[in-house]
């Protein structure tokens, strides 16, 4: 009897880190009203939605959980809010990864991705590392296993973020069949691969959705219905041959957010395929393991999955925009600006942190666990490693992670992906911005006026904005406030 083909859905879950950096609580946000915030409004929307899918069959109702079947990655941060704000979704997620690796050998739905959401292929090597490492030890200690895979934010890859990949033991990622060249002889144009990145000893699986049928669910009609979105992936599937697969992968918000009715119109669609004969629903680790990555993935330049200029939509007036009308000169200025000041936090970090765990850069990758794990043994494990016994040692080390937490967090891309920095995505920036300096200030210093003088020159197009130099200290005074 022939192999199937297979079918993998995968949805990236992300949010910005809405929170305050000084109490971790999220500002009343207008526009998600009837709920309080965006996240609460999200996580009703889609995260819950999907965990508790419900399909209708005459009079009787199923209840379904997605990430049972879903290939999916939840950022790190929205990740550490869901667990504290989202329990019921929290616990869920991470059941349903269990359940799929018991199902696929081992091979969970649920991928890593680096912590923060910026474009790797804009960071230093340094950086990339600090990012890929936080994100691999986030992913431990959700889901109790290392990461097979990871999701790049926005697909931004070049070939330097693969060999850090690899570097890293990361086994494949995720890309657009425009990002780079795919060959493997004979293959079909839909086949998802996996396809070989290689530099010297390094390699990386790359596999390629098809662009097609996800803009088709994320900008077309085919999630209005679920049994449209199965016969349109059956079809797909069908036109490959036997063991072969199709992907797609779209932002899992895309599923009961962006579209109110697609966590249930999805758990559907998985319900058809399931059940078709000659079809398998998996995922990307489960269909590696049985399908060693065969031809060559190559890239020539940076690339994105939603910036047709390479990377430039997060640094310059490259044309990517919603609106036609804006103009988008302040992205080069702002990101200099951020630029700045984690500049300056390394700068500190590095003069202070040596002296107290000796391997700085080291130490700094392997925190995260101290910083997500609520249990006080693992903060103590790491300084065992790190061999810092002195309290006050230890509470000074803890403050420069969290002044480099705060560093990283100024270069999420979402900051640079609207149209204007005046927007609740550049107020995230600004916020971590103003507390990565007020903590550098404690040993160093402090720069704020410099930073101001930077921020100064970058005007908005919205009148209730002005420069952001007025906006970042606005948002400065309102925490203080709101502290009080």
């Amino acid at each position: 009897m022939d192999e199937p083909r297979y079918i993998i859905v995968h949805g990236h879950f992300y949010q910005p880190p809405r929170e305050s950096p000084w109490t971790g609580l999220i500002a009343p946000e207008a526009g998600a009203a009837p709920f309080p915030n965006w996240n609460e409004r999200i996580l009703s929307e889609c995260y819950n939605a999907n965990a508790h899918a419900q399909i209708m069959d005459g009079r009787v109702v199923y209840i379904r959980n997605n990430y049972e079947s879903l290939n999916f990655n939840f950022g790190p941060t929205l990740a550490g809010w869901l667990e504290r704000h989202g329990k019921a979704a929290y616990r869920l997620i991470r059941r349903g990864d269990e359940l799929s690796a018991g199902r696929h050998g081992g091979h969970g739905n649920a991928i890593a991705q680096t912590y923060n959401h910026s474009i790797l292929p804009l960071q230093s090597a340094r950086d990339r590392e600090i990012q890929i490492a936080w994100g691999i030890e986030d992913f431990v200690f959700r889901f109790g296993r290392r990461p097979a895979g990871m999701w790049l934010p926005e697909c931004a890859v070049d070939d330097d973020t693969l060999a850090s990949l690899a570097e890293a033991g990361i086994r494949y990622t995720i890309l657009a069949p425009e990002q780079g060249h795919f060959s493997q002889p004979g293959a079909h144009p839909r086949e998802t691969g996996p396809f070989l990145w290689r530099r010297g000893e390094l390699s990386v699986a790359v596999f390629r959705f098809d662009r097609e049928i996800s803009g088709q669910v994320s900008f077309g009609d085919t999630l209005a219905d679920g049994a449209t979105l199965a016969e349109r992936l059956a079809a797909a599937a069908f036109e490959l041959p036997p063991g072969a697969a199709v992907m797609v992968a779209t932002d899992g918000e895309t599923f009961g957010h962006h579209r109110k009715t697609g966590a249930a119109e999805l758990a559907r669609a998985f319900q058809i395929l399931e059940g078709r004969e000659g079809l398998a629903v998996t995922n990307c680790a489960a269909y590696l393991a049985a399908h060693p990555a065969r031809g060559d993935f190559t890239i020539d330049h940076a690339s994105a999955w939603s910036c047709a200029h390479g990377v430039e939509r997060w640094r310059s007036n490259c044309g990517c925009r919603l609106n036609g009308d804006a103009h988008q000169e302040w992205r080069g200025p702002f990101r200099d600006a951020m630029e700045f000041i984690k500049g300056h936090a390394d700068a500190v970090y590095d003069r202070f942190a040596g002296p107290i765990v000796g391997d700085a850069l080291g130490a700094l990758k392997d925190s995260m666990r101290a910083f997500v794990d609520q249990n006080p043994a693992a903060q103590e494990e790491f300084f065992a490693r790190h061999r810092v016994a002195d309290e006050n040692r230890r509470e000074q080390f803890l403050r420069l992670c969290e002044m480099q937490r705060a560093a990283h967090a100024t270069m999420t891309s979402c900051a640079w992906f609207f149209d204007d920095f005046g927007g609740p995505e550049g107020r995230v920036a600004l916020r971590w911005a103003a507390r990565t300096a007020e903590i550098a200030a404690e040993f160093a210093p402090n720069v704020e006026g410099e930073l101001l003088e930077r921020l100064r020159a970058i005007r908005s197009d919205r009148r209730d904005v002005g420069d952001a130099a007025t906006l970042y200290l606005s948002l400065k005074t309102r925490e203080a406030r709101g502290r009080v």
